[in-house]
């Protein structure tokens, strides 16, 4: 990767999964104590709840970042107003510091936090972090293209075991757009939707899924998924959005994505899929 080397690389992948895991402290410590909702102006025109803890993370992971690169660009979920002229080309950390925020506001541990490091146009390293049943201080997903899939900083092994697909919840009225989506062959006929992209896409990724559907999603939803799906034994397809005659293509480049992206809303302008095969 120009300008960074394989160390470099190694630092960024360790920073992110430090990342995730410090995100993942305030959840854990947060999610069952009453978290007031607050409304905020989404960047495509609709209300989106937030809550101080998505605040709280976001000022804590920006600080965390600014300490060891300072001059690189953050685009958070929580700070859209200064993000307007990111160069994705340059060095750039997306983060979501807190996915699936009405879950959590009810006291319910189906949420995460996204963190991903993108230059050249390019996911280089990423991280999600999730809770977990089995691990009381929850679980990491990271990855770089040198060290593949790590849970918890260890080796996964790939495994595939779930015929559950998550898909957007407006499917679940739609009853032609259901037929339709059940023809993909990389789509199961059994949807759920958990209501946080992050949570759905590590089901996925730990064998807990068989796909995740997202609908023309924002940037920092999907940019650490996007890294962590391009391994070997996973995929990821992309179709042109608002198309009524969908054709699903392969991504064969992160550029297709990261010189699509919306400066205003930053929709990525393809609805995705992230497929565990």
């Amino acid at each position: 990767m120009e300008g960074f080397n394989s160390l470099e690389i190694n630092k960024i992948e360790e920073l992110s999964r430090n990342l995730a895991f410090t995100a993942g402290s305030y959840i854990l410590d947060n999610v069952s104590k009453v978290n007031k909702k607050m409304y905020k102006d989404g960047t495509d025109g609709n209300k989106e709840v937030v809550t101080k803890i998505d605040l709280d993370i976001h000022k804590k992971l920006l600080g965390i970042i600014n300490k060891y690169y300072p001059d690189h660009e953050v685009l958070s979920e929580e700070d859209i107003n200064n993000s307007n002229k990111i160069d994705y080309k340059k060095p750039v950390w997306i983060i979501d510091p807190l996915d699936g925020t009405t879950n959590f506001s009810n006291g319910l541990p189906i949420c995460g936090s996204s963190i991903s490091f993108v230059l050249n146009y390019q996911t280089v390293a990423s991280a999600l972090f999730i809770p977990s049943i089995e691990k009381i201080d929850g679980k990491c997903i990271s990855w770089s293209k040198d060290n593949g899939i790590l849970i918890d900083g260890m080796n996964f092994l790939f495994k595939e075991n779930s015929n559950i697909s998550f898909v957007p919840g407006y499917l679940y009225s739609n009853t032609k757009l259901i037929k339709k989506y059940k023809k993909l062959n990389f789509l199961s006929e059994d949807f759920r939707n958990l209501g946080s992209i992050t949570y759905e896409g590590a089901m996925v990724v730990l064998g807990n899924g068989k796909s995740l559907l997202c609908n023309n999603p924002k940037i920092w939803d999907v940019s650490a998924l996007i890294g962590i799906f391009s391994e070997h034994n996973k995929s990821i397809y992309i179709t042109e959005s608002g198309k009524n005659n969908k054709k699903w293509n392969k991504l064969e480049s992160m550029n297709d994505i990261y010189n699509n992206i919306d400066k205003k809303s930053y929709k990525i302008g393809f609805d995705i899929i992230f497929i565990n095969k």
